[in-house]
């Protein structure tokens, strides 16, 4: 494998991005998809494979669809180091433009990587921070003297599926899995600092040394309610209202969420946009100990609405607001919610209501303009978006 159409491309005294190099075959192979805004938008699909990220840029993006087959451009292959680029590339370089780091992990081959990249069929599985399952890139057949080497990269069937709305995955998941930031934010801050470790991952490796950090647990059990004949006579205690929806754990490790179900089910797909909510927090680990509910359009907690929101094996369904209501949390999230209970209820709900992504207390007479609620007596915090 070369780079060196990769960099006659490039002059690396002007473009932040890395020169880098072919590097030796590692144990597991990375991926990463990268949101470049060009001369018009698409997204960069790169593949670890001997040593290269092997790319192809999607026009549309990644689809959920497994009847949606997307044309994946083959370019020319980039350095591992790439792989952790988002920036700005500067006016007259090479793909001028915003560069995002949209989504990252590892990938699984299904056989012999090279083999049927030669063939021009590669299936695998994604295990990322957005996309999961089984997937192919499929070489099209060729026309002529054909200008480009297209492909078609194809979601394939199976329980991370998804059709209609719920499909298109670049619509709902819109900031960086990097730094958090949006396209926007990141067009305005121009310069190779971009291409430098951001403010937050600065701040991860200048933490205590993992040695001296105690590990976040892989799963924690939920708190459950005591069965009692009587209410107790003594004591401190608080009377909780019964919400009307599914119980979620979510584990933040490293600003990278997993959201589980009470018997340990990975639902971070189902709730993308529960994930992207907390992934925006200025967190770096936690557990978190909730109650995800749905809103219907009266206002009201509906749990009808609740399990219309999740697509079955067809993948239709409609999507209400969903509101994730914390009860425990533990981490550097834990002095976010003792915040949360010495303010004034009233007042901060009403500020953080505006915003798309909110903590609030829930000790108030009413959380929201329209009565979701009319009595709520227990100290928590709140998550929401949109």
């Amino acid at each position: 494998m070369s780079l060196e159409k990769y960099w006659r491309k490039r002059d690396f005294k002007e473009t932040p991005e890395p020169q880098g190099e072919v590097a030796p075959a590692g144990t597991q192979r990375t991926y990463v998809i990268q949101k470049h805004v060009a001369r018009r938008l698409h997204y960069d699909f790169r593949l670890e494979m001997a040593g290269v990220l092997k790319s192809w840029a999607i026009p549309k993006g990644p689809s959920l669809d497994p009847a949606q087959k997307r044309l994946a451009v083959h370019v020319e292959d980039h350095p591992l180091a790439y792989g952790d680029f988002e920036g700005v590339i500067p006016d007259h370089q090479y793909g001028a433009g915003t560069v995002m780091l949209w989504d990252r992990g590892v990938w699984i081959s299904e056989g012999d990587p090279l083999a049927a990249y030669e063939r021009g069929h590669l299936k695998f599985r994604l295990q990322g921070e957005r996309l999961f399952g089984n997937w192919a890139l499929v070489r099209m057949s060729s026309r002529g003297e054909a200008r480009q080497d297209n492909w078609l990269l194809i979601k394939g069937v199976d329980e991370h599926a998804r059709s209609g709305a719920a499909a298109e995955i670049t619509e709902q998941q819109t900031h960086s899995v990097r730094s958090r930031h949006s396209m926007e934010e990141i067009a305005l801050q121009r310069g190779d600092a971009m291409a430098a470790p951001s403010a937050l991952d600065t701040d991860r490796h200048t933490r205590e040394p993992p040695s001296q950090v105690e590990a976040l647990p892989d799963f924690i059990k939920p708190q459950l309610a005591t069965l009692a004949d009587r209410l107790p006579a003594a004591g401190e205690w608080l009377a909780e209202l019964k919400y009307d929806g599914y119980r979620i754990l979510a584990r933040i490790d490293g600003g990278v969420v997993q959201l589980w179900s009470r018997n340990h089910h990975d639902w971070t797909a189902r709730m993308p946009l529960i994930a992207e909510a907390l992934s925006a927090l200025n967190v770096e680990s936690a557990w978190l100990d909730g109650e995800v509910v749905a809103i219907d359009k009266a206002g009201q907690i509906s749990f009808q609405s609740l399990q219309n929101a999740f697509p079955k094996n067809d993948g239709r369904g409609r999507a209400p607001r969903l509101l994730y209501f914390l009860f425990i949390c533990s981490g550097s999230m834990a002095k976010i919610c003792a915040a949360c209970r010495k303010r004034n209820a009233r007042r901060d709900w009403r500020r953080y209501w505006r915003n798309s992504i909110g903590i609030a207390p829930l000790n108030m007479a009413s959380i929201s303009p329209k009565g979701m609620a009319k009595s709520m007596h227990t100290p928590a915090c709140m998550v929401r978006r949109g």
